[in-house]
């Protein structure tokens, strides 16, 4: 962090009788001293035109959006309290973040249309609730700041957009993540991950098989997890006819409160039929792996570290990132295959993530004759139908660069 003090999310844990971890979220201000110290502008970080919420709901993004607004309007434009913010402020930010000129950014700093929409929405929903608290005492107005427009969301539906009266430039660089792997490149990755790193087995295996997000994955609890079985096996005269996955709800995983990942849609997940038979092969080598070994039985969670606690999404993402790093790109290198030759040198440019593993499942989905898009928003956890319909409508491009599945 550049500045001496800044504001910042503090996410605060709760657990409910149920078992059911609820995230609420502070913003307050790290002292140069490192002691905190808390603000009440949470108060204003919500949709004014929205009133009913979910007891889980922990504001998403908005809070980080209002922090960057907050240490840009207190440590940059130096003004002595939000009271005293002016247009020009607001406007300033807003330019700062959609061209990634904040002084945080650097030249690999990247922001599309719709995360620079969503940011000006949060800031003019954050200052309109706060000038309506503060009233006379604050220097600007809402009128000075946006007007309302009446328009059509995604349903047909009529709503009411704010619309800044002064203009919103982005600046959207090429994105850096890469996630197109080839067959032959994810059969030696996984393999390598099976044999030498068998803890984060079931966390590949619940994206490439079943197409979780890595944050839903580390929330998968055993099948005899005494907060309810994770995973549910069907089988008719010793066949396995299918496997379902509970992420209905968002439970606490660990002793200590810590967050191990969100669940993006709550859903029952069932592992596609053609990914049966590796899904349950990853399994029962996993559960073979783990046997005997400790883990918080209070919570039962599937995946675990060397203390028995629940893998986090941040652990396994280092985890991943130092496999591919120090581990496959030598492997691709000095394999003597051309592909994967090739892959090697990508990655030595790119950067890729767990979700390759999610990508990789939806392609081969497509490839082996998914074409509803209902279906495939289904299968892909989704809730709404626009990134399934970006892999039906590049069909002819995957086939290029992918052999159908067997």
């Amino acid at each position: 962090m550049i500045y001496s003090e800044y504001f910042r999310v503090y996410d605060h844990s709760l657990v409910l009788a149920d078992g059911q971890i609820v995230i609420r979220r502070f913003i307050v201000l790290n002292r140069s001293d490192g002691s905190l110290q808390f603000t009440d502008f949470h108060k204003y970080i919500k949709n004014p035109r929205r009133r009913v919420k979910k007891t889980t709901s922990n504001s998403n993004n908005r809070a980080v959006f209002v922090c960057q607004f907050l240490n840009y309007a207190f440590f940059i434009a130096r003004i002595p309290s939000l009271d005293s913010v002016t247009v020009e402020v607001v406007k300033d930010f807003l330019r700062a973040y959609g061209q990634c000129d904040l002084p945080e950014d650097d030249e690999n700093t990247s922001r599309n249309r719709q995360t620079v929409e969503r940011c000006v929405s949060t800031i003019m929903d954050f200052l309109q609730l706060f000038i309506d608290d503060r009233k006379t005492r604050c220097r600007i107005r809402t009128e000075d700041l946006y007007r309302e427009m009446d328009i059509r969301d995604r349903h047909g539906r009529l709503k009411t957009k704010k619309v800044p009266v002064f203009d919103i430039y982005y600046n959207e660089k090429p994105r850096v993540l890469y996630r197109d792997i080839p067959n032959k490149a994810f059969n030696m990755l996984f393999n390598h991950i099976s044999i030498h790193h068998t803890d984060l087995l079931m966390l590949v295996a619940l994206s490439a098989f079943a197409g979780l997000r890595p944050s839903e994955a580390c929330n998968v609890r055993r099948a005899d997890s005494v907060l309810g079985a994770g995973l549910r096996f069907k089988e008719i005269e010793g066949e396995l006819i299918g496997v379902s996955i509970d992420l209905t709800r968002e439970l606490n995983s660990r002793s200590d409160l810590i967050c191990v990942g969100g669940i993006k849609k709550e859903r029952i997940q069932d592992v596609p039929d053609i990914f049966l038979s590796a899904f349950r092969d990853a399994y029962i080598r996993y559960m073979e792996h783990i046997e005997s070994r400790k883990y918080e039985a209070d919570y039962g969670a599937l995946t675990n570290n060397r203390t028995g606690k629940a893998i986090t999404y941040q652990s396994y993402y280092q985890k991943f990132h130092d496999i591919i790093r120090d581990e496959m790109i030598s492997i691709y290198l000095e394999s003597g295959d051309p592909e994967l030759v090739i892959f090697g040198r990508t990655l030595q440019e790119h950067s890729i993530s767990p979700h390759i593993f999610r990508h990789w499942y939806t392609v081969q989905l497509v490839l082996s004759g998914v074409t509803n898009v209902g279906v495939l928003k289904d299968y892909r956890g989704d809730k709404h139908p626009e990134s399934a319909l970006v892999y039906l409508n590049n069909k002819g491009e995957l086939q290029k660069k992918y052999r159908k599945v067997n």
